[in-house]
């Protein structure tokens, strides 16, 4: 994680810049996990009305929208390699797509002014 200075920030990119920390992330870890932890431990104790006998099992909506969720990520992989095109595929042809000599390019290096 880069080290920011803070006169830098406005006060909005100060707020959100707290959620960098490590500690913070590992709170945050925690409470989903105590927060899922309860909701499972929550459908125990509730009457369930499936239509389907795989419904009344325990923790089957957990178990259920994970797997849901996890379909999703894979299929936008899938998806993106079905119909993507190359970068320079609407103007092949264009003089942004030819490669710069290094000298002519102003590279600056990660933190440089």
């Amino acid at each position: 994680m880069a080290d920011k200075s803070d006169e830098n920030l406005t006060r909005l990119g100060k707020a959100i810049t707290i959620v960098e920390k490590p500690d913070v992330i590992m709170r945050m870890i925690v409470t989903l996990g105590a927060f899922c932890a309860m909701l499972f431990l929550g459908d125990m104790f509730g009457l369930r009305y499936g239509k389907l006998e795989v419904e009344e099992t325990l923790g089957f909506y957990s178990f259920f929208g994970f797997a849901a969720f996890a379909f999703i990520i894979f299929a936008t992989k899938v998806l993106k390699k079905l119909i993507s095109r190359p970068e320079n595929y609407y103007a092949p042809d264009v003089i942004d797509a030819e490669d710069y000599p290094a000298g002519e390019l102003d590279v600056k290096e990660h933190g440089d002014a």
